[in-house]
């Protein structure tokens, strides 16, 4: 097993805390776009981003 210096295992861990959060951020924002790419199911209103907030 390689052994990784103090500033190395900081610099992976911020790093990996980094990839985590663009990851979520880019998942969330993926999502809003299909459901309005999609548009609403047959029946229900039309979305719009007024009627989010």
């Amino acid at each position: 097993m390689v052994k990784l210096s103090i500033e190395v295992k900081q610099r992976m861990q911020q790093l990996l805390k980094c990839g985590q959060f663009a990851i979520h951020c880019i998942f969330i924002r993926l999502m809003i776009y299909l459901g309005f790419k999609r548009g609403a199911d047959p029946g229900m209103p039309e979305s719009t981003i007024l009627s989010l907030l």
